[in-house]
């Protein structure tokens, strides 16, 4: 029998009402419970907020942890521990929660800072992200400048996710039709896993040194290097934040070593949709 993975969904995915339905189990109550004491308002904000609310990556990235895990758990209790996990990008941090990596506490404390860096980042550098399709990665991959353009997310064959500058975003999307693509801005709130992010990644790994890591129960595939996290957990995860998502590899890897069931954990299924086409 094939091996069974959790994908954990990633800022993007974010949805008013998300984990309503599962709220009422008790290990999720207790996880509502513990983020209320540490960030007050935060569940009734993931419950109750409008689209724009939960848009502001302040806001994003603790709701989207919170739900991603909450659906986890649920998925768990009704279906049995998986074998493996994977992130995308934010959903990277559920993911290392749920494999045992860093307790909730510890988790959700690393989410919220995660959240206020990039939020403080995205004061710093006007940008957005736009979804590249009907191109094969390495044509993308030629369209980007580097300096104002840069690949962020490799989602498939034909799709790829590309950081862009604001001044910038036009004559990129005019250059995507010229080659036969076609461009789309994603509901997020700058550009992000691209050079722009080092300071803030580099804060970042300050504080992920101040965590208790523990070692994970299966193995979590992390986007930045396509493959089980191993060694330096914290600057891995750091990392990952200006580094592009590899999401495709890896999940070629995991195929690799035996995954045939993917199971979406999250809002949506946008992850499912791009295992599917490939």
């Amino acid at each position: 029998m094939g091996r069974i993975a959790f994908l954990f969904a990633g800022q993007g995915a974010q949805v008013p009402g998300m984990a309503a339905d599962v709220r009422d189990l008790p290990k999720v109550g207790r996880l509502f419970s513990l983020a209320e004491d540490i960030r007050p308002g935060i569940v009734e904000k993931m419950l109750s907020g409008t689209q724009e609310e939960l848009n502001r990556t302040l806001l994003t990235q603790p709701t989207m942890f919170l739900a991603d895990l909450a659906y986890a758990y649920a998925r768990e209790e009704a279906s049995g521990t998986p074998d493996c996990a994977l992130g995308f990008s934010v959903g990277e941090v559920p993911a290392l929660c749920f494999a045992g990596a860093l307790s909730e506490e510890d988790a959700f404390r690393a989410i919220l800072r995660r959240a206020e860096l990039m939020e403080a980042y995205t004061g710093r550098v006007k940008g957005c992200m736009i979804a590249v399709v009907k191109l094969p990665r390495e044509r993308v991959e030629a369209l980007c400048d580097g300096t104002d353009t840069h690949p962020a997310n490799y989602n498939g064959a034909l799709q790829t996710v590309v950081a862009c500058k604001a001044e910038a975003e036009e004559a990129f999307c005019a250059k995507v039709r010229e080659a036969g693509g076609r461009a789309m801005k994603l509901r997020v709130s700058g550009m992000f896993h691209c050079p722009e992010l080092a300071p803030e990644a580099e804060e970042f790994e300050k504080f992920l040194r101040s965590l208790a890591w523990r070692a994970p129960r299966m193995d979590v595939y992390a986007n930045l290097t396509a493959a089980p996290y191993a060694g330096d957990f914290a600057a891995t995860l750091a990392r990952q934040m200006c580094s592009p998502v590899r999401f495709t590899d890896s999940i070629a890897a995991m195929k690799a070593c035996g995954t045939e069931e993917f199971i979406e954990v999250g809002p949506g299924k946008v992850l499912t949709g791009l295992v599917q086409r490939g």
